[in-house]
């Protein structure tokens, strides 16, 4: 109502509009004095501000709204012989600003748009300790790091109520974020997204050729140009379908529902990629070779609610198929919270995870996650405070005739706040 006036009424309207507005306020002298200056003078420097902070649109038909967050952390690492902190952006969900809106084009369709940069100056996945520059695109320390801004969306839309939604452009593939499913408030899941490019370290201070990245990884599909179909909500289930840039295909089926006091939410997906850049295989160094063969992978994650008491559980795992390879690729991840309002600020998550990522550096490597954290919301400032432990153990390199890198520790202690 006051964006659309605002556009179509010239300032001596605003003037006195905005005069109406204060007189409906009880005048007092005490609060005359809080405003400063005469009256005209604060009731000009409240239409400036109306005018700043109104969202702007170029027609009155698409509405337009402006949303983001801002994620910053305190990283704490230690690789088993060296150890220090960097302030990140929590790559979980990163620092962000995105725009979106949507038009009616008759009663049961609409069309939209969706618009999303992802803004970091200091990823928790791009930081590094200090391995050499050469080679898998390491960087030293966090002081090389460059600023990131990232199209994650850009994309249109057309949806029908009866007949599911297409989206054209670069978005999320039907099966991104299947294998993500966590209905706690954690802040985290199966994915890495902290210490990525830290290459592991053997007991003799010397840096291995392998990161944290090229050994684990959740072989959750990503974000490409595309064309999109999803169906509607049948029942609590979604089906959706992509096909991608330069071959990629895939399908997913999502649910969600309720049954008394028990929320159930599910993803599962195939996929086929046969992009030169093949996108879970070309995360694991020794499948690089074949990024540019096709190869097929499947996953998916289920999490279970009680309400009443908000335990819940979460559970993931995905498994990639490659001809080359007589052990396929393969991961499993779980965690378990409680997530209650225990504080009168907002709800309090409380969880452990354990996770295993099987022959993905090569054949025989494995590596072992566990680990415990808190997030507390304050709904009063749209703000979330954490602290996240992840200790890491490897094993399986003997087969190269290599020891056993050292155990890998990360703590986050940050925050992020929704606009």
């Amino acid at each position: 109502m006051i964006r659309g006036f605002m556009k179509t009424t010239s300032r001596p309207a605003l003037l006195a509009a905005a005069g109406l507005l204060m007189g409906s306020y009880a005048y007092s002298p005490a609060k005359a004095a809080d405003l400063g200056g005469s009256c005209c003078g604060d009731l000009e420097e409240r239409v400036a501000e109306l005018e700043a902070t109104t969202a702007r649109k170029g027609n009155r038909v698409v509405s337009l709204q402006v949303y983001g967050q801002v994620n910053k952390a305190l990283m704490i690492w230690d690789d088993g012989v060296d150890s220090d902190a960097f302030v990140v952006d929590n790559d979980y969900a990163g620092s962000r600003i995105g725009f979106l809106g949507k038009a009616a084009i008759k009663p049961g369709w609409t069309a939209g748009y969706l618009m999303e940069l992802d803004i970091q100056d200091s990823a928790s996945d791009k930081v590094n300790n200090g391995a050499p520059t050469t080679g898998a695109g390491f960087k030293n320390g966090d002081d090389n790091i460059e600023n990131e801004i990232a199209i994650r969306y850009n994309n249109v839309y057309i949806e029908s109520e009866r007949l599911g939604r297409i989206t054209l452009g670069q978005g999320s593939t039907a099966a991104d974020g299947v294998n993500e499913v966590v209905l706690g408030n954690s802040l985290r899941h199966s994915d890495i997204q902290m210490g990525n490019t830290f290459a592991l370290r053997f007991n003799d201070g010397t840096f291995s050729s392998f990161t944290l990245g090229n050994i684990a990884a959740n072989l959750d599909s990503a974000r490409d140009d595309l064309i999109r179909y999803d169906s509607p909500s049948i029942y609590g289930f979604i089906l959706s379908t992509s096909w991608g840039d330069n071959d990629y295909a895939d399908v997913a089926l999502r649910y969600k529902g309720e049954w008394n006091s028990i929320r159930i939410a599910g993803a599962i997906a195939y996929v086929w990629d046969g992009t030169e850049d093949a996108s879970a295989a070309a995360q694991l160094t020794s499948l690089k070779q074949f990024a540019g063969s096709s190869y097929t992978e499947v996953g998916g994650s289920i999490s279970v609610q009680h309400i009443p008491t908000g335990i819940y559980g979460a559970f993931a795992a995905g498994q990639v198929d490659l001809d080359e390879f007589e052990e396929d690729p393969t991961f499993w991840y779980g965690q378990l919270g409680i997530e209650r309002k225990w504080l009168p600020y907002g709800s309090t998550t409380i969880y452990s995870e354990y996770g295993k990522y099987d022959d993905m550096a090569f054949e025989g490597s494995e590596a072992t996650r566990w680990g415990f954290g808190v997030v507390q919301k304050i709904d009063s400032a749209a703000l979330e405070l954490y602290a996240q432990a992840t200790f890491w153990s490897f094993d399986g390199f003997d087969a190269i005739a290599l020891d056993d890198p050292e155990d890998f520790t990360t703590v986050m202690l940050g925050s992020r706040i929704k606009f």
